[in-house]
């Protein structure tokens, strides 16, 4: 059977390109909208949920509420969505503690960290010690390269150190939630991806890969990163079998 994998968001219409990446690399989405019914009945399912599912991919989307990691908000702060962040926080703890395969996407990496005590900066061109790169721009995603650690579960997986991905974020991961690691950064020292090395596929990354899967040139990357989800999601499946 294909792995079920379940895909939040705020709303059930702007996650095309993630289920399409999950459905192309034979795993089954499951999307949680977190305005598809009250959050309260959400939160009282989270067990039957993760019980439901074999792999957890955390979306991107608006900015977390920084109260979530006890930050006054910034002005630039948008998009926020309280009981988007309920709920994805909670699925990410127990998707943790059952071991279910964990996939991170741009707001996603920061919600794994937010999750274990981690924190934000809230604007990078605002706060950010250092000037930044451009990560994000208008009409389209922006690109650059970045350094990816050797040894990492990241590099072993897209098997290189160095590589060019797109980029649509303001914020990006100030302090690494508990237990993970930086696995690759941008030339400005934004943390682009980590992981839980203890941890069969546990990985969020700042970039969008399901949208370089529309690019040739960005193709090989983010295939091999979905590929090895859904082979992680499906040994997680066939215990759950």
């Amino acid at each position: 059977m294909k792995p079920i994998i379940g895909i939040t968001c705020k709303r059930e219409d702007n996650v095309i390109n993630y289920t399409n990446a999950i459905t192309n690399f034979d795993g089954e989405p499951y999307v949680l909208a977190a305005f598809d019914r009250n959050i309260q009945d959400h939160l009282e399912r989270i067990n039957e949920y993760i019980n439901s599912i074999d792999g957890l991919l955390l979306t991107g989307g608006g900015d977390i509420d920084p109260a979530r990691y006890s930050q006054e908000r910034y002005e630039t702060i948008s998009g926020v969505s309280r009981s988007r962040d309920a709920l994805e926080i909670q699925l990410c703890q127990k998707a943790l503690e059952a071991d279910k395969p964990i996939f991170g996407i741009c707001r996603g990496i920061q919600i794994m960290s937010v999750t274990n005590v981690g924190y934000l900066y809230q604007d990078i061109n605002d706060l950010y010690p250092q000037e930044v790169l451009l990560h994000k721009q208008l009409d389209e995603d922006a690109e650059h390269e970045i350094e990816i650690s050797p040894y990492s579960r990241l590099s072993e997986i897209v098997n290189n150190q160095k590589t060019v991905v797109n980029s649509s974020h303001k914020q990006a991961v100030n302090r690494l939630g508990d237990g993970y690691v930086a696995t690759a950064h941008s030339s400005d020292g934004i943390i682009e991806a980590m992981e839980i090395p203890s941890r069969r596929f546990v990985i969020g990354v700042q970039y969008h890969p399901e949208r370089m899967l529309l690019k040739t040139e960005l193709y090989n990357h983010a295939s091999k990163l979905f590929a090895s989800f859904i082979n992680a999601a499906t040994a997680t499946s066939n215990i759950r079998q």
